[in-house]
């Protein structure tokens, strides 16, 4: 295939991983507690025991993540697809479970290998095969979970009320597996370099790197190792903590509360609505990041988590449902305060030799911060017998983790150099050199 192509071959990518990447979060996540009532019912095991396993799932997750960031970096479609494998025998495994032990011991292999599978290849292919447009590729790369979140959803649910919780289970692994294999085998490709491509925007003149005022397309190409010593990581790892704790922590408790406030019904209304704006919001955020940079984009996300939090915390019955509805649409934007922001202010502040460990060090403290979340958030509702508190302290941490983000991205400055050529060894195991600029907008 020749450079001259009119689509980069690169947006190819992109969609693959939309679908594939996509999917994988929506089942480890969005539609994860959709077989609660119908597997404990069935299984005979107690509401809690099946909500351990986002928490065992977490806690695999932060265990695994920087080594299994460094295994992609280095074979990435062949580590796909056997993450790929994995991720659909242990998801089709929940459905001949029939003792907590078992329970625990397949979502901690379906943890394993939803690591391999959901936010790390985007970060890396994308940053493989984009210099220009980088936030929008990680936007809509990351955008599927929604999308498909949405549909998932419904099937997930139709299969259950008419089939069961084990045909829902056994089927989705079976469409997930053919079409993942299909996808990744097809369409993804370790680099541009293997395909005598370039990344999209590689062709920049190091005058124009000079000169640029808008950008400065730099990064932090630093050994993990040295990396760990300096300030400006350990402020933006302590933002991605926060990023999991307050958004997680919302994503998962969010139902809860609308159903508490308003109703069943009311609340699926609400979310629907929440999810549909956020299919938008991804792919324009992933636009505004590369036209105005991390510091004033994430400023608005953040915004966007707090006209969230303000009006959850005056609603007090089910009429106030204007307050309500304010909150789930800026939550549609907020959301992606812990899918775009941190991937792509990841991308944009960490160069291409290290990327995978690095951003698996990154996804580490974000898992941290969902898994101590997600308790912690449900814990206060309890205690306090209301939700008021848990909007008062994500508010507040949502300001801190701004901060935090704003320290980190000053601080990285100094150690930002422009990057011309790198060993295609260290990103992939091969031995050529390639060419390669990267950008990072601050």
């Amino acid at each position: 295939m020749k450079e001259s192509t009119k689509i980069f071959y690169g947006w190819w990518i992109v969609i693959a991983l939309m679908a594939v990447s996509g999917s994988a979060l929506a089942l480890t996540i969005t539609t994860f507690n959709i077989y609660l009532n119908a597997f404990t019912k069935e299984v005979g095991l107690s509401a809690t025991q099946f909500a351990l396993c986002s928490t065992i799932i977490n806690i695999t997750v932060m265990l695994f993540s920087p080594k299994v960031g460094k295994i992609l970096q280095q074979h990435t479609k062949k580590a796909l697809l056997i993450f790929l494998t994995g991720f659909c025998l242990s998801y089709a495994a929940f459905s001949m479970v029939t003792h907590v032990v078992a329970l625990y011991v397949v979502a901690a292999l379906f943890g394993f290998f939803s690591t391999g599978l959901t936010f790390i290849p985007p970060n890396i292919l994308v940053n493989r095969w984009f210099i220009e447009k980088k936030g929008l590729a990680m936007s809509i790369a990351l955008s599927g979970s929604a999308f498909f979140g949405m549909l998932l959803s419904k099937y997930i649910t139709y299969c259950i009320q008419y089939f069961g919780f084990t045909f829902a289970y056994q089927t989705v692994a079976a469409m997930m597996f053919v079409g993942g294999v299909l996808l990744i085998s097809i369409l993804i490709k370790d680099s541009p370099e293997s395909m005598g491509l370039k990344a999209l925007g590689a062709d920049l003149t190091h005058s124009k790197l000079e000169v640029s005022s808008k950008s400065k397309l730099t990064l932090v190409d630093i050994d993990p190792k040295v990396l760990k010593k300096k300030p400006f990581f350990w402020s933006m790892l302590a933002a991605q903590f926060l990023v999991g704790f307050v958004g997680g922590g919302i994503v998962l408790q969010l139902p809860v509360y609308l159903q508490n406030t308003f109703g069943m019904q009311q609340a699926a209304s609400f979310l629907v609505i929440s999810l549909g704006i956020m299919i938008f919001a991804k792919i324009i955020l992933g636009w505004l990041y590369d036209k105005f940079g991390c510091l004033v984009t994430t400023s608005a996300v953040a915004v966007s988590v707090l006209l969230t939090c303000i009006p959850f915390m005056f609603t007090t019955s089910s009429q106030m449902w204007g307050l309500g509805l304010m909150g789930v649409m800026f939550w549609g934007v907020g959301n992606c305060i812990g899918t775009v922001t941190p991937a792509v202010i990841a991308s944009k502040t960490y160069g291409p030799n290290h990327y995978g460990e690095v951003y698996g060090i990154c996804l580490r403290f974000q898992t941290l911060g969902i898994a101590l979340g997600v308790p912690a958030i449900s814990m206060i509702a309890t205690a306090t017998h209301s939700f008021t508190f848990v909007w008062i302290i994500c508010s507040i941490f949502t300001v801190l983790l701004f901060g935090l983000y704003a320290y980190g991205l000053h601080g990285s400055q100094k150690y930002r150099t422009p990057i011309y050529k790198t060993s295609y060894l260290s990103m992939t195991g091969n031995a050529n050199t390639i060419a390669i600029a990267s950008e990072a907008k601050s």
